[in-house]
């Protein structure tokens, strides 16, 4: 495994590296292999699931990957780190969502399914230009969960007051990311950095969202899209433009990455 870079540079995905259309323009795509060529790694650090993500890494020829917020870090073919959820918890919590009308979005790592049909599904997985999985709300039974999400209106409060063992990013679309307590982009960075031993090399990132403000506080250079949320903004080292106006390649030609 190649760990000979000057350093890393971490790429959120929604709001950040993809477009309104969930794809990288050509300009950026160019612009991530440009990166690489100079001897910095790049990484995408998403809240999709690995089976998500083909519209970044067919285009960027990206191979590694900090996904499922953190919970689940593969390198070059190589699984660095998965940390699941227990399948206890994953039960009363499901309980909990039908109760109030709400489903979850479970992911294993080469697969995914719905709990039950719900209002928001259509909508939720529309904005994430995605398929509508099968429901299966057996699902967890059968394979290791890393991540899940809870479809709803909810601001997530209650959930997180029910369940504190569990860690809950409220990311808009209607969806509540839920991971195990502990885990969180910054916790998967840590753990690939630790793997590639990289430690004590630059860590970037880009991003613009709440799943984001763990990185881009522990990031050397936190750089935050224009379109970003003002926590995250609050925060950055930089704030570049939008994800729709050149925001990756402006951050990266700040700091003479490419």
């Amino acid at each position: 495994m190649q760990t000979n870079y000057k350093g890393t540079v971490f790429f959120d995905l929604d709001g950040t590296l993809l477009n309104n259309q969930s794809q990288v323009e050509d300009s950026v795509a160019s612009a991530v292999r440009q990166l690489k060529k100079n001897d910095y790694l790049p990484v995408i650090c998403t809240g999709r699931a690995p089976i998500e993500i083909e519209a970044a890494t067919s285009v960027t020829g990206i191979d590694t990957y900090v996904t499922l917020n953190g919970a689940l870090v593969e390198s070059q073919g190589k699984t660095v780190y998965s940390n699941d959820i227990k399948p206890d918890v994953i039960k009363n919590i499901m309980d909990m969502a039908h109760r109030n009308g709400d489903s979850l979005f479970m992911h294993a790592h080469t697969r995914n399914s719905l709990s039950a049909q719900t209002p928001f599904i259509k909508e939720f997985f529309h904005a994430l230009k995605l398929e509508i999985p099968e429901i299966d709300p057996n699902f967890y039974k059968k394979d290791a969960i890393p991540m899940f999400v809870v479809i709803t209106d909810d601001d997530g409060k209650k959930y997180q007051k029910e369940f504190p063992e569990l860690q809950i990013y409220n990311t808009g679309y209607h969806s509540l990311d839920t991971v195990a307590k502990g885990v969180s982009k910054m916790s998967g960075i840590k753990h690939l950095l630790e793997e590639l031993n990289m430690k004590d090399k630059p860590v970037y990132a880009f991003g613009d969202g709440a799943n984001d403000i763990p990185m881009i506080e522990f990031a050397d250079y936190g750089i935050a899209m224009a379109n970003g949320i003002d926590e995250v903004k609050d925060i950055a080292t930089y704030i570049t433009t939008e994800n729709v106006n050149g925001g990756i390649i402006n951050g990266l030609k700040h700091f003479n990455l490419i």
